[in-house]
């Protein structure tokens, strides 16, 4: 009996595990954040390191007086070009939500800034799916036995496993 509580258990755990994404929230640039870097290839380097999923936030740390962070076309963004961007976020930090898969392009609209290498792209992919089918079913009560009696828990680990047990299937008495 307490082996098929802590099996349910530990299934009702799994579940609830896996049916929770949570979204990443990834500085740009990490320590260092969103500048003129000290290498053209940093933030390229910087994002290799890094699984960007729907859901996510990157969040641009910067002198707002010096610089901003704008999303631009791949075009754009291959010729620096500032001069139609999607949004300018001026203030920082500045965060922005990563709402569909696909690819994004980011760079400073500072003069010069972009062909020093500020400037991010990054390829964002759909979160992993949960179970493709339901769990398997909760494991059946007990038999009941003529008689039988059930024992109160003994500690608290008993008592936090009842209520676990009791949250998790149905249990007939």
């Amino acid at each position: 009996m307490a082996d098929a509580k802590i099996t349910a258990c530990l299934l009702g755990v799994v579940v609830a595990f896996l049916s929770c994404a949570e979204a990443t929230n990834y500085t740009v640039g990490g320590s260092e954040g969103w500048k003129i870097p000290s290498s053209t290839g940093a933030y390229s380097d910087w994002a290799s390191q890094h699984t960007f999923e729907v859901g996510d936030v990157l969040v641009f740390d910067f002198d707002s007086s010096n610089n901003d962070v704008a999303d631009v076309t791949k075009e754009d963004y291959d010729a620096c070009n500032t001069d139609s961007p999607f949004t300018v976020l001026s203030t920082s930090p500045a965060n922005y939500s990563l709402d569909t898969a696909g690819d994004y392009y980011f760079l400073c609209t500072t003069a010069g800034h972009c062909s020093q290498g500020q400037k991010l792209a990054i390829t964002v992919t759909e979160p992993p799916s949960g179970p493709t089918s339901s769990p398997p079913g909760s494991p059946p009560p007990p038999s009941p036995t003529t008689g039988a009696t059930t024992s109160p828990p003994k500690d608290i680990a008993d008592e936090f496993i009842a209520f676990l047990w009791n949250k998790t299937v149905v249990f007939v008495r």
